[in-house]
């Protein structure tokens, strides 16, 4: 569990509850396994993101205003988690006059980290409490929010402030970074043009929201809009609606999508060979592997030393989960990249018509030190299965081939990975009576 702080060196810090005990250098595998969400260490604030967020703001900065801010929303909003089933939400402003890509995800692949948090740090948050449950019967604040939501371009908008901007960069590994916040008391939105496919989901109150979230998906809309309508509880059956904390509508859109998808991936003929896919992103290697096989899937990340999660190790950590055709009836232990990835992979089979097992390697480079969000993830597997493939008929070619894209030996790789170690070790039936494969 690593060192525990004396209660004389606690004096002045808030407690989380009696008792409660920090542990002052947690191991990279607790954070990995905690990653800022279930705080394992004790501590009321995670000191790894509060270094990270000291890095961003020496680069960036935000000038305060007074009590109002006018501007224009991409649109964006946001829903925290904290005081659940009451939560802090509101809308994203900037000053830019065309901010859209402040708040688009998916355009964001190859830009630097520079660039993205640049990016956020143009964008205000406003903050306003509200319930979960005005979902059901919106308030004119969450209205407004629907508003926001609906447009298919940038909204102006005028906050009044309860207060000034804190210049601060609020980092989580699900969500974007977050920039300068400020509570507001209301909001005036100018004129705008709703898209008429979440406009259609929105008045349908009979809709249940998985299905809604396909819909809306089928119609092409951006996964990262659909979890911004999701959020705010925009879709499903009216009075079932409710406010999702937007790090946990984020995995809950990719889970039902990914749910769809494979529904479909399972009845498709099996691919014919081995595929192994590589991709470089945002101070990552990505690995892909389609081996011939009903769908199976294995996400496994290799953290190095003085990167985020890992900011101290000797060596590379490893977390990662699988599922096969069957499913899961837990959570993924690597949290929200397990999902953003399984949706991606999902997509990359659909596209190349066949089904397979699926094994998927991250190894996160030196110098990541600053969680972006499993958008990030998302975007990089959807790009990786857009390369150009190196085919083979021989497994533990393939293997060795996409294996030596990264710094670390398959010997290390198997320590966590579960599916791939069944396909290099594990003879088919075929292959046992001494068939072709």
């Amino acid at each position: 569990m690593g060192e525990i702080l004396p209660r004389s060196l606690l004096a002045g810090l808030p407690e989380r509850a009696p008792n409660i005990r920090f542990v002052a250098k947690p191991s990279a595998q607790m954070c990995l396994s905690c990653r800022a969400s279930k705080m394992l260490c004790g501590r009321p604030r995670c000191p790894i993101l509060i270094e990270a967020n000291e890095l961003a703001r020496r680069a960036h900065s935000f000038d305060t205003v007074g009590n109002r801010f006018s501007g224009a929303s991409p649109p964006g909003v946001f829903v925290g988690r904290v005081g659940y089933p009451k939560v802090y939400a509101g809308p994203l402003v900037s000053r830019s006059p065309d901010p859209w890509i402040f708040d688009l995800p998916e355009g964001w692949v190859n830009m630097s980290v520079d660039t993205i948090v640049g990016f956020r740090f143009e964008l205000l948050r406003g903050t306003g409490a509200l319930s979960v449950f005005e979902a059901a019967d919106p308030s004119e604040r969450l209205t407004r929010l629907h508003e926001l939501v609906l447009s298919t371009r940038p909204v102006d908008a005028e906050l009044e402030l309860s207060s000034p901007p804190r210049s601060v960069l609020t980092l989580s590994d699900d969500v974007e970074p977050m920039g300068p916040t400020a509570p507001y008391q209301s909001m005036r939105i100018g004129a705008s043009s709703a898209d008429r496919r979440i406009e259609k989901v929105y008045y349908d109150t009979d809709l249940k929201a998985a299905q809604a979230v396909v819909d809306l998906y089928l119609g092409g809309v951006e996964v990262s809009r659909i979890q911004k309508s999701f959020s705010v509880g925009m879709m499903g059956e009216k009075r079932r609606r409710r406010l999702v904390p937007t790090r946990w509508g984020i995995t809950a859109v990719d889970t039902i999508l990914s749910d769809h998808l494979i529904s479909q991936v399972v009845e498709l003929p099996v691919v014919g060979e081995t595929q192994v896919y590589v991709f470089e992103n945002l101070g990552s290697t990505f690995i892909g592997f389609i081996f011939p096989g009903e769908w199976a899937y294995e996400w496994v990340e290799a953290w190095q030393p003085r990167t985020v999660w890992n900011p101290g190790g000797l060596g590379a950590e490893l977390t990662g989960d699988m599922e096969d055709w069957r499913g899961r009836t837990t959570y993924a232990e690597p949290g929200g990249c397990y999902y953003a990835a399984r949706l991606a992979a999902a997509e990359g089979l659909l596209r190349l018509r066949r089904k397979g097992r699926v094994v998927l390697l991250r190894e996160i480079h030196s110098g990541y030190m600053m969680p972006l969000g499993v958008w990030s993830v998302r975007e990089a597997v959807r790009s990786l299965f857009k390369q150009e493939p190196q085919k083979f008929s021989n497994v533990s070619e393939a293997v060795a081939f996409g294996v030596s894209k990264s710094s670390l030996p398959l010997r290390v790789w198997l320590t966590k990975a579960r599916l791939l170690d069944e396909v290099v070790n594990q003879r088919t039936i075929s292959e046992f009576l001494g068939e072709t494969p």
